[in-house]
C-alpha cells in the first residue's frame, strides 16, 4: 500500500516522502469526494421520480467535458514526461480514475434522466447549448485532422499535443459555462428541489482538496510553481468551488426548502412571520 501511495508516474522526485504520502492520501480523498458527488444526483432523481430540478444543458456539457478530460488525463499520465511526449502538468492516478469514473456515472445519469423524463417536466436542451456542443466537437475533429493526420503545428510544436491540450482547455470552458443553466433554473423555479445539495457539498470539498494537493506538490518540489503542477486541474478546482458557493447560497439561504415549508404553514394558518 505504501509503495502505491508513493508512486507517481512521470513526476519529479519529491523532496519529502512524508509529504508525498500525505499528498497521495489527499488525492485519493478528493477523488472519493468528487466521485461520490455524482451519486447524489442519481439518488435525488430516484427520490423525486422526476427531472424537473436538473438542467439538461448541464448533463450534455458535463459528458462532453469529461470525455475531453479523460483524453487529456490519459495522455498526460501514460505518455507524459519520461514516457514520450513533452506533456507539462502532473497527471496523477486520482486524476485519471476520476475522469473515467465521471464519464461512466454521467452516462448513467443521462440514462436515468431519460427514464424519468415526462413531457412538460423540463424544457430540454436549449439551442445555444446544442450550438456550443457542435462547435466544441467540430473544433476537436478539425484539430485531429490538421495535427495528427496532416502534421500541422497549429499551436503547439508537438503535433499530438495540439488536440490534447485543446481538449483540456475546452474542459475548462465547459466547466465555466455548464453550471450557469442550473443556477438560472434554480432561480427561475425559486427552488433547488431536484438538484442534489449532497452533490454540491462533496464537489466543494473535492475542489478544496484538489487545490491543497497541488499546493503540497508545489512545496514538495514536484513543480517550479503551483500553476505548473496541472493548469487544467488548478483552474477546475476554483471554478468548482466558486459555483458550489453559489449553489449553497441558493439552497440554504435564498430557496431553503425548510424555510419555504415553514412559510407555507404560516400563510395557511395566517400566523405572522418573524
Amino acid at each position: 500500500m505504501l509503495d502505491f501511495l508513493l508512486s507517481n508516474q512521470g513526476e519529479e522526485e519529491p523532496k519529502s516522502q512524508a509529504l508525498n504520502v500525505i499528498s497521495n492520501i489527499i488525492g485519493w480523498t478528493y477523488f472519493v469526494c468528487w466521485s461520490a458527488s455524482f451519486y447524489g444526483q442519481l439518488y435525488e432523481n430516484f427520490k423525486v421520480k422526476n427531472v424537473k430540478g436538473i438542467a439538461f444543458e448541464f448533463l450534455g456539457l458535463n459528458l462532453t467535458g469529461f470525455l475531453f478530460l479523460s483524453a487529456y488525463s490519459s495522455a498526460g499520465y501514460f505518455k507524459g514526461g519520461d514516457n514520450g511526449w513533452p506533456f507539462s502538468g502532473g497527471i496523477t492516478k486520482q486524476d485519471l480514475f476520476f475522469a473515467y469514473h465521471a464519464v461512466a456515472i454521467t452516462v448513467l445519469t443521462i440514462l436515468q434522466t431519460a427514464y424519468y423524463y415526462k413531457k412538460g417536466d423540463n424544457p430540454g436542451v436549449s439551442q445555444w447549448c446544442i450550438i456550443v456542443l457542435i462547435v466544441l466537437w467540430s473544433q476537436t475533429i478539425l484539430y485531429v485532422l490538421l495535427t495528427w493526420i496532416f502534421g500541422w503545428d497549429v499551436i503547439f510544436k508537438q503535433e499530438k499535443l495540439n488536440v490534447l491540450y485543446w481538449m483540456g482547455y475546452e474542459k475548462l470552458f465547459i466547466s465555466f459555462i455548464k453550471y450557469v443553466p442550473q443556477v438560472y433554473l434554480n432561480y427561475k423555479r425559486k427552488s433547488t428541489v431536484g438538484w442534489s445539495i449532497f452533490n454540491i457539498l462533496l464537489d466543494f470539498m473535492g475542489g478544496f482538496l484538489s487545490f491543497l494537493q497541488m499546493l503540497l506538490d508545489s512545496l514538495n518540489g514536484k513543480s517550479a510553481n503551483l500553476v505548473d503542477v496541472n493548469i487544467v486541474k488548478f483552474i477546475l478546482s476554483w471554478i468548482a468551488m466558486g459555483f458550489d458557493g453559489i449553489f449553497m447560497f441558493q439552497h440554504y439561504i435564498l430557496y431553503n426548502p425548510k424555510k419555504r415549508t415553514r412559510d407555507a404553514l404560516l400563510d395557511e394558518y395566517s400566523i405572522p412571520k418573524k
